[in-house]
């Protein structure tokens, strides 16, 4: 099990960190996609979250994510096979995790006297709302066998803060 870096922002601007720029200007792209699908099909209204969906695929790569809560935390399982830990980026803001994964591979083949090089690129975005915010400075991220697994404190609710004092 290896852990993996976490970028963590309490408060501020979070446009201004770069794992956020980079999704912003990769949800564009989701909503520029996602236009043309409605466009392609005629702009035929009722199918605007299927198109929103299938734009997010194509464009992100949205790895399949599983998650759990209970009263103390959240737990976020993302499938991420191929990727090492160095290949992976976790952002947290107290009301968001944002995951990030990229790696570039290389391989060459000889046939004969043919050389052959593949490139494979892959990048993997998946954008995590959370309904309660966590504590940014409690969130763990390990990779083990391909899956993420990341732990989120949940911070005491306002409601419950007012309830102590």
């Amino acid at each position: 099990m290896s852990s993996v870096a976490i970028q963590k922002v309490e408060e501020g601007d979070l446009k201004s960190q770069p794992i956020f720029e980079q999704i912003e200007k990769r949800l564009e792209d989701v909503r520029r996609r996602a236009f043309e699908l409605f466009e392609s099909r005629g702009c035929e209204s009722g199918r605007e979250l299927e198109d929103w969906l299938m734009a997010e695929r194509a464009v992100l790569g949205w790895p399949a994510l599983e998650s759990q809560e209970n009263d103390k935390q959240y737990e976020f399982r993302v499938a991420l096979a191929g990727f090492d830990a160095k290949d992976v980026e976790v952002a947290a803001s107290p009301n968001e995790i944002i995951v990030h994964a990229q790696t570039k591979t290389e391989k060459e083949t000889e046939e004969a006297s043919v050389k052959r090089t593949d490139f494979a690129a892959t990048d993997v975005y998946r954008r995590i709302k959370v309904p309660q915010p966590i504590k940014v400075a409690r969130i763990k991220a390990t990779l083990d066998n391909g899956t993420l697994r990341i732990t989120a404190a949940k911070a005491a609710s306002k409601e419950k803060s007012a309830a102590t004092a």
